[in-house]
């Protein structure tokens, strides 16, 4: 092995060294993590077409696996920084006295400079990045010396073995593990006491890293089954009914965020301005001090594919848009949009007359508990009736604009309309290709349907490639602004191949298209389908 190559390796090492400090740092908030900000400027730039099927086939994962990706990449920059070091300044560094460790210091300046002065900016988090959605209050003040002492980390972990090359003839020296001199064992113990220092301010990090949140477990009603028809007294269905509230825990989760954002609430608030009469600030108590409103709303993200997961159905707690807007004085004439703006940066806009209808909310609460930081504590939209990107989490600012606005996800090639539409979903039977044995006489074949806020009046299922359809029976939903279950009690005719298909109605008496569409940019269409293969 080379002394390139070597030299390259050892760099590489001791970047993830660094970076493994600053992630820990990052994670209690008082340093910037320069490959989650790199990757969230990549982010910004890729087309959403292009980012779609990582977000299909690793879901939440994706963004973890993006920062490995751009972890490692910086991790090489630091191998790259090494080999020019050692190659163009490291003889030059010894013939002026300057030891091993103290070159490497100053080498550390490289990555600081690069990162704090040219790629957090770029980003948009300002310099070494103070202007991070994480970032508040004092701790700011802090970010360019715990960023130097990743740098640090690196200059201490890369001299454990690197040797420069020779004074006089510039000639590669082996590399091996060398005796401290006094003066290098000084600047060590001095980095290691500042190191001991800056994992102790971050050990909110650690625990962070290594503990799991507790989380409200669902539904905050029991199963109410009176005026639903028989057949979802069936035991077969009891899963899909305890499943008609979905727990915080199991609730899906779409973000530009790698970490979710945290919030001090005690610090944080709201502010109303724009096309308003007396803009204004408000603390979350203000907020929950206006009327309450407590309504079960589902969410569907526009990502999900046919009959995906990336649904789920909740109660949400808190005021109507309306009252806060008239807690500002009310709109001026004018007013046409409603821009709500998160910590974290993102942005979207929904037309005034949808904001002010009594369902559209700023909640706080989640199945009756506080708002999960995962799913926008403290306040985040409830739009009913449009794809989840349309309600923000995280708001911190809700802005009342005379022009159609296009947030984060629409300056991408997502649709601004973001109207959900009509599908049935089958969840029973549970996999696309089942073998069922009809010992039972009959097969159930169920799942939900949604039309958002234009509620389901009617679904229908077809076991002959949809020449004929059968009416399926429909649980009355929690509310007009749910999912509503759905069963079917099917006898086949015989043993064989079957194919189930299912299609829902809206309350509007329209039926779902059965054109097949894929999830960009309006969302996906088409009826889904499923393979039964009945035995005896």
């Amino acid at each position: 092995m080379g002394r390139s190559f070597s030299l390259f390796l050892l760099g590489t090492l001791a970047g993830f060294a660094a970076l493994a400090l600053n992630f820990v740092l990052r994670l209690g908030g008082i340093a910037a993590y320069p490959p989650e900000s790199a990757l969230s400027g990549f982010l910004r730039v890729v087309p959403a077409s292009v980012e779609e099927p990582m977000v299909q086939q690793f879901g939440d994962l994706a963004g973890h696996l993006g920062l490995i990706i751009a972890t490692i990449i910086a991790a090489a920059v630091y191998g790259v920084l090494l080999l020019l070091y050692d190659r163009y300044a490291s003889a030059r560094a010894a013939s002026l006295g300057i030891s091993r460790l103290e070159g490497l210091l100053a080498l550390g300046f490289v990555p600081w400079f690069l990162f704090g002065v040219v790629l957090f900016p770029l980003d948009g988090d300002s310099f070494f990045g103070a202007a991070s959605p994480f970032a508040g209050g004092f701790t700011v003040f802090a970010f360019p010396f715990t960023l130097l002492l990743s740098q640090c980390t690196f200059a201490w972990a890369a001299s454990l073995w690197y040797s420069p090359r020779s004074v006089t003839s510039a000639a590669p020296v082996p590399l091996s593990r060398q005796n401290l001199s006094r003066r290098e064992f000084l600047e060590k113990g001095t980095i290691g006491f500042f190191a001991v220092i800056g994992i102790f301010l971050s050990l909110g990090g650690v625990e962070q890293l290594f503990s799991t949140p507790v989380q409200p477990t669902g539904g905050s009603q029991p199963v109410d089954l009176a005026g639903a028809p028989a057949i979802f007294s069936d035991p077969r269905l009891s899963a899909i009914i305890d499943s008609e509230v979905t727990p915080d825990a199991d609730f899906y989760r779409v973000a530009i965020d790698i970490f979710d954002p945290t919030v001090d609430a005690s610090a944080w608030s709201l502010r109303v301005d724009g096309l308003v009469d007396v803009p204004k600030s408000f603390s979350l108590q203000d907020i929950q001090a206006l009327p309450g409103v407590s309504q079960y709303t589902t969410f569907e993200c526009i990502s999900n594919e046919l009959n995906g997961n990336l649904i789920g159905n909740a109660q949400w707690g808190g005021a109507k848009i309306s009252d806060v807007l008239a807690s500002a004085g009310g709109v001026q004439p004018g007013a046409n949009y409603v821009v709500f703006y998160s910590v974290d940066g993102y942005s979207v806009g929904i037309p005034l007359d949808k904001a002010l209808e009594p369902d559209s909310l700023l909640a706080y609460s989640m199945n009756g508990q506080n708002l999960p930081v995962r799913h926008g504590y403290p306040l985040r939209g409830v739009i009913p009736g449009l794809y989840g990107m349309m309600s923000a989490k995280w708001v911190n600012r809700v802005s009342v604009i005379s022009s159609v606005y296009e947030g984060y996800w629409q300056t991408r090639g997502w649709t601004n309309n973001a109207a959900i539409f009509t599908e049935a979903f089958i969840v029973l039977p549970s996999t696309s290709s089942a073998s069922i044995s009809q010992g039972r006489g009959s097969i159930i074949v169920a799942g939900y349907a949604f039309a958002g806020d234009r509620g389901v009046s009617k679904v229908e299922v077809s076991f002959d490639n949809g020449k004929t359809w059968d009416e399926a029976e429909l649980k009355p939903p929690i509310s007009d602004l749910t999912w509503a279950l759905w069963a079917y009690k099917w006898t086949p005719a015989g043993p064989g191949e079957y194919q189930v298909i299912a299609r829902a109605t809206d309350g509007a008496g329209q039926v779902q298209t059965s054109s097949v569409e894929g999830t960009f940019p309006n969302g996906a269409t088409g009826y889904v389908s499923r393979t039964l293969q009945v035995t005896d």
